[in-house]
């Protein structure tokens, strides 16, 4: 008798670009732009450690009232009144403490900047492993593709076979079971390509489009 193979075959793209995953992963990946927050936010603190060392201006004003009493032959008084204003410029005296924070505050500039590269190169490597299991996965599904194109060939050859007479029980049981085992393989094939897609689209933040889409 004729096998009927129910169709439950995945949808796997087979258009992604590595060079567009890349570039969407050190765009959109939240712990990268975290690690670069950590570095701006070095940067600032350092920047205000070090503006404590710079000159500084002050300007002062205000409003005074003055009343004199004068004794030159006959007393007299005299009142004043009037705004004032004043520039007092100094700066504050190196100390180590001073010192101590500044070098910290660079550490921490350093340290940031590491983080992030370390982070950056992590990225660089899990995204480029899961590609070459996505482009295996490719290539082994375009194999096996093949593979149940010719045993389902070989089965219609057997069911004709059979049913002339031709062909033994054993036979035709070895056609049904090679291409129930080939079509098992294309799904695992079709299943490992679609998870390692689904994984490039994660870590380059693109499976919110991807779900919105299916």
């Amino acid at each position: 008798s004729r096998l009927t193979v129910s169709d439950t075959s995945i949808q796997v793209s087979n258009d992604l670009v590595f060079d567009t995953l890349l570039e969407a992963t050190m765009r959109t990946n939240a712990s990268l732009l975290s690690a670069q927050q950590d570095i701006t936010l070095a940067e600032l603190d350092y920047r205000r450690t070090m503006s404590r060392d710079y000159p500084y201006v002050k300007l002062n004003a205000g409003y005074s009232y003055q009343h004199s009493i004068m004794e030159t032959g006959a007393t007299r008084t005299r009142d004043s009144w009037g705004p004032e204003a004043g520039v007092r410029i100094g700066m504050t005296l190196f100390d180590g403490k001073r010192s101590s924070q500044r070098r910290n505050a660079r550490l921490n500039i350093e340290n940031a900047d590491m983080a992030r590269m370390q982070l950056e190169h992590s990225l660089r490597a899990d995204l480029a492993d899961l590609w070459q299991a996505y482009e295996n996965n490719l290539s082994l599904l375009e194999f096996e593709r093949d593979n149940v194109k010719t045993a389902r060939e070989n089965h219609d050859i057997a069911c004709e076979r059979n049913l002339l007479g031709n062909l033994s029980g054993i036979e035709m049981r070895e056609a049904q079971k090679s291409l129930l085992d080939a079509e098992e393989r294309i799904l695992s094939a079709e299943y490992n390509t679609k998870m390692c897609e689904i994984s490039l689209l994660q870590i380059s933040g693109g499976v919110t489009e991807y779900l919105g889409v299916h």
